[in-house]
């Protein structure tokens, strides 16, 4: 695997850069370190490399450095592009909706229009050992899963499927607001199907894996359960939805991603091939 990691120079960003690290060891991925200087008089591209490439010394990482300059998300969207990256790391500083909106956040814009997989990192995080994987019943979720679980088979980690029913009924007919797991999964939904075959999947692969079922609002769901089970990373599909649209509409994932105090893996419609063990699925 090819990873590409984004150095600012921020605590935040470094934070970014040790999970990231922790990660890309698991996966024994190549990693470049990004640096995109926006302001040539203020070019501190060396100090900043430099100090990316001292966190993940201790992880046995074969290490590229790269210097763009020009405006930061422009370049990185360009360079995931172009050099065949299958997972983007960088982090983010978590602002509220409206903000993000009218003045954007350098993470935020490059999760709308970049291709690949994007792992946000915001607060320190130094272990991967229980993910959350969001199953919300569409293919962007199977793939989701999917790289979740090439990700938790490299680390030996814990996985949680999770499923949300919303409060709107009328998207799950025949379905009840009370419905139990076990009722859920005897039911003949895409939803059902699709957590049913991801739990299947990962198991195969020799996975630890538990199935969880909540009723709700699904972005406030997810958050919680992460919170509740003491997760280390989400991973969560999403069909990509831009500018005023995500705005008004208020897409699951974005939302997710926005709130979510641990690391958030997003994955958009397959750009990503598996070249491991996760081909037999």
């Amino acid at each position: 695997m090819k990873i590409l990691m984004c150095a600012d120079g921020s605590e935040i960003s470094e934070n970014a850069i040790e999970f990231g690290g922790l990660l890309a060891k698991g996966l024994n991925a190549k990693v470049t370190l990004l640096h995109v200087v926006e302001d040539p008089r203020h070019d501190r591209s060396k100090g900043i490399l430099k100090r990316a490439k001292n966190i993940l010394k201790d992880f046995g990482l074969e290490i590229e450095t790269k210097i763009l300059k020009g405006v930061p998300e422009l370049k990185i969207i360009k360079e995931t592009e172009k050099e065949g990256y299958q997972l983007l790391i960088l982090g983010s500083h978590g602002i509220e909706a409206l903000k993000v909106f009218f003045f954007g956040d350098v993470a935020y814009r490059v999760v709308e229009h970049v291709k690949i997989p994007v792992l946000i990192v915001r607060g320190k995080k130094v272990k991967l050992e229980k993910i959350l994987m969001c199953c919300g019943g569409s293919r962007y979720a199977e793939e989701a899963v999917r790289l979740g679980g090439e990700i938790a088979k490299a680390l030996n980690a814990k996985v949680t499927l999770l499923h949300v029913i919303p409060e709107i009924p009328i998207m799950y007919k025949g379905l009840k607001m009370d419905e139990t797991l076990k009722e859920f999964l005897k039911t003949d939904t895409p939803e059902a199907k699709l957590l049913k075959h991801s739990a299947e999947m990962l198991s195969k692969k020799g996975l630890d894996v538990d199935v969880e079922l909540r009723h709700g609002l699904p972005p406030e769901e997810i958050l919680d359960q992460a919170e509740e089970g003491d997760y280390d990373m989400i991973t969560i599909g999403s069909h990509g939805m831009f500018g005023v649209r995500r705005f008004l509409m208020g897409a699951v994932a974005y939302q997710v991603v926005k709130h979510a105090k641990l690391p958030c893996l997003l994955v958009k419609p397959k750009k990503f091939r598996f070249l491991s063990s996760m081909e037999a699925y």
